[in-house]
């Protein structure tokens, strides 16, 4: 039985028969692969004895079909040996001699050479190890850094080395990142850092706070959107800790999150025992992650209820409006009515209890009354209809949205937006209790007032004069235009996973 490769794993065993394991041609791939051009024929007929011939073109099929050489049996190329025989050498016995190391070496350099290939040496090692140490700064994931590392390889022409020493290089490699992590660690930590991290792995009843802070709200109800602040806040020292931090150790923001990954997949007693330095990364970057996650569920809430309270305003509105216009067929009765002052037929010494009984037939009084006081007055818009219905949603955009507004920490594009301006002036008015309603006009940004709506988000006096902002329907439409723009990139939170600014995904020109 074969011994088992204790290394680290670094290809799965599908990864590593492709690229070490003796090609498995089946008929196109032998056409493909094991039809020679002049030159590669002319390479091995220049080898002494029929089966190093054969050996020859087999080696050079299964190099151009995986740039690597192999060392085989005949027995295990039975195939590939009949097609070679049956197209080169049709009618010649063939003696299934052994092949020499010395004839086996001599096809490998001489099949390179044509090839334009080198042959693996150790003298290549210091530059592997040279891109393996700037590929674990990207990803530390070995999968990654292997194929990195066969791609480099193969762009310069140098045959890829055995399993085993990308096996050990990359090990070596990770320890050396490791070390370099935890040594910084050490150094920019402070004591009250880390009592910060120990604190997540402090049991408290039966539930530390790290685990706590791995389970996610069920919903965006009221409640587990409550839990969610809460817990962001725990976060939220640590997150200013990690943001410090995490920069002075140059670690990509893909290896950030496998880091943080490890603190979700180590439970806390795992924690406790392994390395202090290397749980610290672990917890740093978690927290790093999971507040921004926090943050992340609470703009989907903001966006849930935001377009539940549009759908349902839209809704009442729209009954509202249809209602209106159901009132307004009664005007061919109304026109009938109309009718009797210009009927001939009515004579003009007609007493007028008279014509006012005919009117009656027409519409009854209590309709025609109501009727009559309704059209004297201006017909009521379907904008109008709409700020009506937002009124009537006023207490659930002040239950749901307020809070998470607050929470949220938005930032613009645009320099000076009038927007995050208001946002942060109604924050501040929310936070001494007091409504809009109550603050001088003057304090809101005029720019967030457009004029074809200022009749219904403001409040005017007998004079036509504004007074004051209409507070609930101006704090929707603030939200409103706020998720809007975060929609459009316009507007974006920095402590965030999924609604960043652009820019942050790029790697800076000088990387």
């Amino acid at each position: 039985m074969a011994a088992k490769n204790k290394l680290l794993t670094v290809l799965s065993e599908a990864e590593q028969y492709a690229l070490y394991g003796l090609p498995d041609f089946d008929e196109a791939q032998r056409l493909e692969y094991l039809a020679l051009s002049e030159t590669e024929l002319e390479l091995a007929a220049s080898r002494p004895g029929l089966h190093s011939q054969v050996y020859c073109i087999l080696q050079i099929g299964y190099f151009k079909a995986k740039h690597s050489f192999f060392r085989f049996d005949w027995n295990e190329v039975e195939d590939d040996c009949t097609f070679v025989l049956s197209r080169y050498f049709n009618g010649n016995a063939f003696e299934r001699k052994p092949i020499t190391n010395h004839e086996h070496y001599t096809h490998r350099g001489r099949i390179a050479e044509l090839f334009g290939y080198r042959l693996w040496t150790s003298d290549f090692l210091p530059q592997l190890a040279l891109q393996v140490s700037s590929i674990v700064r990207r990803d530390v994931s070995p999968g990654f850094i292997a194929a990195e590392l066969l791609l480099w390889l193969n762009e310069h022409k140098i045959i890829r080395p055995g399993y085993t020493t990308l096996q050990e290089l990359i090990s070596e490699t990770l320890s050396a990142e490791r070390r370099r992590l935890g040594g910084l660690l050490a150094e920019i930590l402070d004591d009250d850092a880390k009592a910060k991290l120990d604190q997540l792995l402090v049991r408290d009843d039966t539930l530390s706070q790290l685990a706590a802070l791995k389970q996610d709200a069920k919903n965006f109800g009221w409640r587990q959107m409550a839990r969610q602040r809460e817990k962001r806040t725990m976060l939220e020292p640590l997150h200013r800790i990690a943001k410090v931090l995490l920069p002075k150790l140059d670690v990509s923001q893909q290896n950030l999150l496998y880091y943080a990954s490890l603190a979700n997949f180590y439970t806390v007693h795992d924690l406790r025992n392994l390395k202090p330095e290397h749980t610290y990364l672990y917890l740093l970057c978690y927290a790093w992650q999971r507040y921004r996650q926090f943050t992340d569920n609470l703009v989907d809430a903001m966006a849930f209820h935001m377009k539940q309270l549009e759908d349902e305003s839209s809704a009442v509105a729209k009954q509202s409006f249809t209602a209106v216009q159901g009132r307004r067929q009664e005007t061919q009765r109304v026109g009938r009515l109309l009718l009797l002052y210009v009927d001939d037929t009515v004579a003009d010494a007609t007493p007028f209890g008279d014509v006012r009984q005919r009117a009656y037939k027409i519409m009854p009084k209590d309709a025609l009354q109501d009727t009559g006081q309704r059209m004297s007055i201006k017909p009521t818009s379907k904008l109008a209809i709409h700020w009506q219905a937002v009124d009537g949603i006023a207490e659930r955009i002040r239950r749901h949205l307020r809070p998470l507004y607050a929470a949220l920490d938005f930032s613009s594009v645009t320099t000076d937006s009038p927007w995050l301006a208001a946002l942060v002036w109604t924050q501040g008015v929310f936070a001494k209790q007091q409504r809009l309603s109550q603050r001088p006009l003057n304090e809101c940004p005029p720019t967030t007032l457009p004029k074809r709506l200022q009749q219904y988000l403001l409040i005017f006096d007998t004079d036509g004069k504004s007074t004051s902002l209409h507070a609930d329907r101006y704090e929707f439409w603030l939200y409103r235009q706020i998720r809007k723009r975060l929609k459009s990139g316009e507007i974006y939170i920095d402590d965030s996973l999924q609604h960043r600014h652009f820019s942050d995904e790029l790697v800076s020109m000088e990387d």
